[in-house]
């Protein structure tokens, strides 16, 4: 900007010698468009900034090492096409809060797109820019902070654990209250109005001398947990996330409800419960958002 202020000087500072030494009417229209370039500037400027809008499509969940970036879309300057802008997004990664400096400079309406490192798990996030629209010059300037809310998430690739849980040890560890009328399995309560008379055991209830009833059970899984430690090492973080994300999927696929475990130091544990693959999906999108401490030890 200020060597765009320098050159203008030096020519205004020509015209109006060309101007007094030639006293032309060519050298006073020279000397007009000189002097009537700041207004003109400062009116685009100030027009283009009330119509200016950006705009991101950071809204997506990609897997860890595919090639994917964000791109920005610039509006509002079809009748403007002279004008300028430029803008700094802040882009932040959640779980280690790494930040880095996207930096725009681009004339008119325009498309804009910068890479992401997906070499690692984690959630990218914006939230907004700041922004100059300058005019055809770069003279003037007028700023700008615009809204972009958006996040690009790196999913885990699923990775074989060392030791593969063995699902004997979370079989029937337990009973539950079953709406299946035929089962083999059942408890004894006592009446309560509303029982259907054909649930009552006659024979417990002679003995007992009050009314009680047969409430059917079935077998029920044990409740397994997977445990993610937290950790500023990101080599180690993919191949834990990964290796949850197998384990999860393998528990699902044998029916074994189980919850997934995240220990912050010196925080209440974070537990997702999963019982289908939407539970499973939510719960990793959640695990990506959870910042880890700086001054947390590598395990």
């Amino acid at each position: 900007m200020l060597r765009s202020w320098v050159i203008y000087i030096l020519a205004l500072l020509g015209a109006i010698t060309f101007f007094l030494c030639y006293r032309m009417w060519f050298s006073w229209i020279v000397l007009m468009v000189m002097v009537s370039i700041l207004p003109l500037a400062l009116v685009i400027c100030f027009a283009s900034s009330l119509f200016f809008k950006l705009e991101s499509d950071a809204f997506r969940k990609v897997l860890k090492g595919d090639e994917t970036q964000i791109s920005f879309t610039s509006y509002g300057l079809e009748f403007f096409p002279f004008a300028l802008y430029s803008a700094k997004v802040l882009l932040t990664e959640a779980m280690t809060g790494e930040e880095c400096m996207i930096r725009l400079l681009s004339q008119g309406d325009t498309t804009d797109s910068v890479v992401i490192d997906t070499t690692h798990c984690g959630t990218y996030r914006i939230t907004s820019a700041k922004v100059r629209i300058y005019d055809i010059l770069g003279l003037f300037f007028i700023p700008k902070t615009i809204d972009l809310s958006g996040e690009i998430v790196v999913m885990p690739i699923p990775c074989i654990p060392q030791a593969m849980p063995d699902l004997s040890g979370f079989k029937a560890k337990g009973l539950r209250t079953s709406n299946n009328t035929t089962s083999e399995i059942y408890d004894v309560r006592g009446y309560v109005p509303g029982d259907p008379i054909k649930r009552i055991h006659w024979k417990l209830s002679a003995k007992k001398n009050s009314l009680m009833v047969k409430e059917a059970q079935e077998e029920t899984f044990g409740h397994s947990r997977v445990y993610i430690p937290l950790t500023r090492d990101r080599d180690k973080m993919d191949r834990a996330l990964g290796e949850v994300l197998f384990t999860s999927r393998y528990f699902l696929s044998h029916e074994v409800e189980h919850r997934i475990r995240v220990l912050p130091p010196m925080k209440k544990e974070i537990g997702f419960d999963i019982a289908s693959k939407e539970d499973l999906d939510k719960a990793i999108l959640s695990i990506l958002r959870i910042p880890i401490p700086e001054d947390l030890e590598d395990e």
